[in-house]
């Protein structure tokens, strides 16, 4: 009755000589020898490696270090002289340790081409230049910002002062508006009533009513070409400037 069993796998301490020793090619178990058979630690005694190191027997050749050749000598008999203009030049009178000291340029020079465009290299002085018209920002009244300006446009406000728009100007009609209470000009061909805004210029009323009753471009261009004129006074277009 004992084939009614189940077979119980078991273990035995086998010697590992035996365990080694086995010649089956296929006995993917078997762990391999160490050290090798055929090894040099097998073959040398425990002990005896430190005897042939010191013997020479073993020992690794010292490597060798092949030097570079020497350069070959250096050829002077066919080398140019030196160039003239490598060569610093200096006065006979001159010493070499005796030089001038460089001019100072602590102080602005009063020679050439000044600001402005003026040539003082002659008889004129620093003291008898034209001196330029300083422009300056004229303080305005309270609620006359820019800011304001801004509001007023975006008000609903009639600013042109005109019942149809556009219109045609001519210059005989545009020099008819020339007064602070009624006074038009032309930037870029384009017309605009500049009474309301007269209150809310940064260089002051004074200072616009000089384009009042006429073309306004050059001045225009030559203090404010940065200014979006079209923008800032679109609520006070009154039309084009024509020929008549």
């Amino acid at each position: 009755m004992s084939w009614l069993l189940p077979s119980i796998p078991g273990w035995s301490r086998a010697s590992p000589s035996a365990s080694l020793s086995s010649n089956d090619p296929d006995d993917l178990d078997i762990p391999p020898l160490f050290p090798l058979p055929n090894s040099a630690q097998r073959s040398s005694a425990p002990g005896s490696s430190s005897s042939q190191h010191d013997a020479g027997g073993s020992r690794p050749p010292a490597p060798t270090f092949n030097l570079a050749p020497p350069s070959p000598p250096k050829n002077t008999e066919d080398e140019e002289p030196p160039s003239e203009l490598n060569i610093a030049v200096l006065p006979d009178a001159t010493p070499l340790g005796d030089m001038a000291p460089p001019p100072s340029t602590t102080q602005r020079p009063d020679f050439g081409i000044q600001p402005g465009g003026i040539d003082v290299s002659g008889s004129a002085s620093n003291g008898d230049l034209p001196k330029k018209k300083k422009r300056g920002k004229v303080p305005l009244a309270p609620g006359y910002s820019q800011l304001d300006w801004a509001r007023v446009t975006t008000s609903g406000r009639n600013l042109r002062g005109t019942e149809s728009f556009p219109i045609r100007v001519t210059m005989d009609e545009l020099k008819k508006h020339n007064t602070k209470k009624d006074a038009w000009s032309v930037f870029n061909g384009i017309v605009y009533n500049i009474t309301p805004y007269l209150p809310y210029h940064p260089g002051g009323p004074d200072e616009l009513m000089r384009v009042a009753g006429r073309d306004g471009t050059k001045l225009f261009m030559l203090t404010h070409s940065w200014v979006n004129i079209d923008h800032m006074l679109q609520e006070c277009m009154v039309g084009m400037l024509v020929k008549g």
